[in-house]
C-alpha cells in the first residue's frame, strides 16, 4: 500500500512494514522536534516494549521490526507501530497519520470495487446485444450496427449525461481505450444495472421511447443521488 505524508514517501520492506526513519523525517515536516522524536527515543519508551511484546505474541511467526542495512536500509515496523508512534509523537501528527491510511484504504477499496463493477459489465453487455438480436428477429426486423450502438448510448445518454463519442472528447479518451476505465465506481455499478435492465426490457418487447423513460426513471431513483454524491466528494 502506497503512502505518502507531508510529501514524504514511505517506504515499505518485501513483508509489508514501513519505515520509521520515514515517518520521522514526515513528522518533523510537520512540525515534530527532529532530536526528541526521534525513532530511537520512541522505541526506548515502555509503551513501545509492551506493543513489541503484545505484537510478538499474538503473531509469533512474524517480526514487528527488523532493521535494514545499506542505502534503502532504516528501521521498518508494522503499522500497528506506525499508529503508536504517530501518536507519542502527538495528537496532531497522530490524526494526519490514520487520516492518511484510511484514505489510502479507501482508494484501493474502491479501486478494486470498480474494477469488479467494470468486469460485470462488460459481462453484462453480450446479454444486452443478445435481447437486441432476439428482440429484432422475434418482430421480423433487420439487425444493423447501428442498433447496438444506439442501445448503449442511450445507457450513457442516462447515466453520464451524453453519448459516448462527447463523452470521450470532454475527457479526452482516445478512440482505443474503454471509456469504462476512465468512469467512478458509481457510474461503472448506475451502467451496470440500466444495462441489465435494458436487456429485460428489450425482452418483454417494450420500444425504444417506453425503454428510455423507464430507465430515466429508474437512474433518478436508484442512482442519481450516489452520482451527485460522489462528484460533491471527488470536488473537496
Amino acid at each position: 500500500m502506497a503512502l505518502s505524508l507531508g510529501g514524504v514517501k514511505i517506504k515499505q520492506d518485501l513483508e509489508g512494514r514501513y519505515c520509521l526513519n520515514d515517518l520521522h523525517k514526515a513528522a518533523v515536516a510537520d512540525g515534530a522536534n527532529k532530536r526528541t522524536k526521534e525513532p530511537g527515543k520512541y522505541m526506548a519508551t515502555e509503551s513501545f516494549t509492551e506493543m513489541f511484546d503484545e505484537l510478538t505474541t499474538q503473531n509469533p511467526g512474524s517480526l514487528p521490526v527488523v532493521t535494514i542495512e545499506g542505502r534503502s536500509g532504516g528501521t521498518y515496523v508494522v503499522k500497528e507501530l506506525i499508529y503508536a508512534y504517530a501518536m507519542w509523537v502527538n495528537a496532531r501528527f497522530h490524526l494526519h497519520v490514520i487520516r492518511t491510511f484510511d484514505a489510502v484504504v479507501i482508494g484501493h477499496i474502491q479501486l478494486v470495487e470498480g474494477k469488479q463493477a467494470r468486469e460485470r459489465a462488460r459481462l453484462e453487455a453480450p446479454a444486452l446485444t443478445d435481447a437486441i438480436k432476439h428482440g429484432r428477429l422475434a418482430a421480423g426486423k433487420e439487425t444493423k450496427h447501428y442498433h447496438f450502438s444506439n442501445e448503449f448510448d442511450l445507457i450513457n445518454r442516462i447515466a453520464l449525461g451524453m453519448p459516448s463519442k462527447a463523452y470521450r472528447a470532454a475527457h479526452c479518451i482516445s478512440p482505443t481505450d474503454s471509456i469504462r476505465d476512465h468512469l467512478t465506481p458509481c457510474e461503472i455499478r448506475c451502467i451496470e444495472h440500466l444495462q441489465r435492465v435494458n436487456a429485460s426490457l428489450i425482452d418483454v418487447g417494450m420500444d425504444f421511447e417506453s425503454r428510455k423513460q423507464k430507465l430515466s426513471q429508474i437512474y433518478i431513483q436508484r442512482h442519481s443521488r450516489a452520482l451527485l454524491s460522489e462528484i460533491k466528494r471527488l470536488e473537496f
